[in-house]
């Protein structure tokens, strides 16, 4: 098992759990995911989850040290330009319970995907988190682009989207990225207490309340339209000689040889 699960009350702490691999994900782990929230979102006895990640990262984003990791990326870039919400299915996009992203150490591509769809972020000093997508070649997928572009100030979410670049904890939170931040040994009790006070909330009203956030300040036609083309230009890239190269440079320790094609 990749991600581990525990139970408190009405809250559930889902921990990414492949330290050694920075918590980076990989098939099993995506499909663990999924599977836990389909599972939480049906379960009427949790109220809200916490998100984070084992040792030194809350995720690194895909695996991409993997002999198979670019033609599976491929594969699943394909499926995606049917379902807009396919390159964003390894987070809670398919609930109205709140998710709180306890962002413990390095958060990029994928892993920054991923805490983008949660909805509150609370990061520990020494965290970083943004995207590295074009150092590897590839579009910033999963709803970066997206959600990025709506969470913080335009200009700096092109900055970071097109520098591939990551920010620390107190920029993240002075730009709105982050809603708090924690001391390293502050961050799961932090996580917890903002948990138990949604929980002793009205479950209904709470669930209404993020639903009508989302369906209103997101404007979800759209946001819609952006996660399908986002979807298909990212399937576009992944067919691309240059993606190849930037995901086989990072597996071999290299610099990538990009060539625009």
């Amino acid at each position: 098992m990749t991600l581990r699960i525990e139970r408190e009350g009405k809250i559930a702490v889902a921990t990414l759990d492949r330290p050694e691999r920075m918590n980076a994900i990989s098939p099993e782990m995506g499909r663990e995911l999924d599977t836990f929230w389909r599972e939480f979102d049906a379960d009427d006895d949790l109220h809200v989850a916490i998100l984070t990640g084992a040792g030194r990262a809350f995720c690194a984003g895909r695996d991409l040290v993997r002999d198979s990791a670019h033609d599976d990326e491929r594969a699943r870039a394909r499926r995606s330009t049917d379902d807009a919400a396919g390159l964003g299915s390894w987070g809670p996009t398919s609930t109205n319970k709140p998710v709180i992203a306890a962002i413990n150490g390095w958060c990029l591509a994928g892993g920054f995907a991923l805490a983008l769809s949660c909805d509150i972020r609370i990061m520990a000093e020494g965290a970083r988190i943004g995207s590295m997508a074009p150092k590897r070649g590839l579009l910033p997928g999963g709803g970066q682009v997206q959600r990025l572009a709506r969470y913080v100030p335009f200009g700096v979410a092109l900055e970071i989207l097109l520098r591939a670049s990551h920010v620390d904890a107190q920029e993240a939170w002075r730009i709105g990225l982050a809603n708090a931040v924690t001391s390293a040994e502050e961050l799961l009790p932090t996580a917890r207490a903002w948990a138990e006070e949604i929980a002793s909330n009205a479950p209904l009203a709470v669930r209404a309340a993020k639903q009508a956030a989302y369906e209103g300040a997101l404007a979800p036609s759209g946001f819609a339209d952006g996660m399908a083309l986002e979807s298909r230009l990212y399937s576009e890239i992944m067919e691309t000689a240059d993606a190849r190269e930037g995901t086989t440079a990072f597996a071999e320790k290299r610099e990538a040889q990009f060539t625009g094609r």
